[in-house]
C-alpha cells in the first residue's frame, strides 16, 4: 500500500524537487499537483528534468486524494490553505515555524489569519524533533539557512558550552530566491556579485532564536554567486577553553547515528553536499572561540529533502526512504 500525496506549488524549485524525490519513493503515489499558473499542463512542460518520469499533470487541488500534503507555497499562502485541508500537512514556507505571533508579523510583514492552528504544528528538523514529528499530524520544515544555522550550534548550546551571542554568517547561491527572478536575483546581476542583505532583520533569525532555546544569536545573510546551497560560519564563545577534538566530540555526542550529518574538522564545502540531503559540519576551536562551518543543499536539506525526512519520520518509514542521493564529485 502506497501514500497518496498532493504536492502544492510544484512548479518551483523546492515543489519540483519535492515531486522529483517522491517519484523515486517506494511508498509514495503522488495524486495530484497543482500550480497557479500552469492548470492543465504537464508536469514535464514546467519541470522538463522529469521529462519521461511521470504523465502527471497539474490540476485542482482534490484534497479527498491525499493521504499528505506538502504545501510549496509562497509565505502567507498556506496560512489560507490550511484550515481547508484533511490528512497530514507538510509545510515548507514559513507560515507556522515561529511560535511568538509578534514576532512572524515583524519578520514576514503581514498578518497572520490562521494563527489558532500554529499550536497544531512541529518544527521539521528530525534531528533535533524526531519524537515530536513521528507523533504529529502537521510539520513546519526548517527554512534553509535556519537548517544550516540550527544544526550547527545546536550541540554547543544544548550542552550548555557556549558564553555569549552566537554570530553566524551565511551565504545562499540564487536558487533559495525562487523560480521567479527580481532585480537581485536576476542572473546577469547575480552572477559576479556578492552582498550582504536584511541586516539585523532577516526571517531565519527569529527561528534560530527559538530553536536554540531563545539564545542570541546575531545572524547576517549575503548572496554569493553560486546556484545551490547555503554556507554558514558560526562564531561562538565558549565558556571554557577547547581543542578541536573536544568540540567535535560535544558534535559527536549530539548527532550519533544521525545518517545525514557528517562531521569532521575544518571548513566544509557546498559543492561536497550538492544534490543531497547531507549536512556537512565542520569545526575549529582556538582557546575560548569555536569557529562552526555548515553546508547544505538548499533545496534539499533545506527544503524538499527535509520535507520528506520528515514523512518519513512520519509515516514509520526508513528515514533515508527517497533519500539515497549521493552528492557528485566537482
Amino acid at each position: 500500500m502506497k501514500i497518496n500525496a498532493a504536492v502544492l506549488g510544484a512548479s518551483g524549485y523546492i515543489g519540483g524537487e519535492v515531486v522529483r524525490l517522491l517519484l523515486q519513493h517506494p511508498h509514495v503515489k503522488i495524486a495530484c499537483i497543482t500550480a497557479h499558473e500552469h492548470a492543465d499542463k504537464r508536469l514535464d512542460e514546467v519541470q522538463p528534468n522529469l521529462r519521461g518520469l511521470s504523465d502527471l499533470r497539474f490540476e485542482k487541488f482534490d484534497g479527498q486524494k491525499a493521504d499528505v500534503t506538502f504545501l510549496s507555497l509562497p509565505h502567507g499562502e498556506a496560512m489560507s490553505v490550511v484550515p481547508k485541508l484533511a490528512g497530514k500537512i507538510i509545510d515548507l514556507s514559513g507560515d507556522f515555524r515561529l511560535a511568538d505571533r509578534a514576532a512572524f508579523e515583524k519578520y514576514y510583514k503581514m498578518p497572520h489569519t490562521a494563527w489558532d492552528l500554529r499550536k497544531d504544528f512541529v518544527t521539521g528538523i528530525p534531528e533535533i524533533h524526531r519524537r515530536r514529528i513521528r507523533e504529529a499530524a502537521r510539520v513546519a520544515v526548517g527554512g534553509c539557512f535556519a537548517t544550516a544555522s540550527i544544526l550547527s550550534n545546536w550541540p554547543l548550546v544544548s550542552q550548555d558550552l557556549v558564553a555569549g551571542p552566537i554570530i553566524i554568517d551565511g551565504k545562499t547561491g540564487s536558487s533559495g530566491s525562487g523560480a521567479k527572478p527580481s532585480e537581485k536575483t536576476h542572473h546577469p546581476f547575480r552572477a559576479l556579485s556578492f552582498f550582504g542583505y536584511e541586516p539585523f532583520h532577516h526571517r531565519h533569525t527569529p527561528e534560530i532564536r527559538q530553536a536554540l532555546g531563545g539564545h542570541e544569536v546575531l545572524f547576517q545573510p549575503h548572496s554569493a554567486p553560486f546556484v545551490r546551497g547555503v554556507f554558514t560560519t558560526s562564531y561562538v564563545p565558549l565558556k571554557r577553553a577547547m581543542t578541536d577534538d573536544e568540540v567535535l566530540a560535544a558534535f559527536r555526542k549530539a548527532y550519533d547515528g544521525e545518517r545525514f550529518v557528517r562531521l569532521g574538522k575544518g571548513t566544509t564545502n557546498v559543492a561536497h553536499v550538492a544534490n543531497s540531503n547531507f549536512i556537512d559540519i565542520g569545526v575549529a576551536a582556538h582557546a575560548s572561540t569555536a569557529i562552526v562551518f555548515g553546508a547544505i543543499d538548499n533545496l534539499i536539506k533545506g527544503g524538499a529533502g527535509q520535507a520528506v525526512q520528515c514523512f518519513n519520520v512520519m509515516f514509520g518509514f526508513e528515514e533515508d526512504c527517497g533519500l539515497r542521493l549521493v552528492p557528485g564529485n566537482p
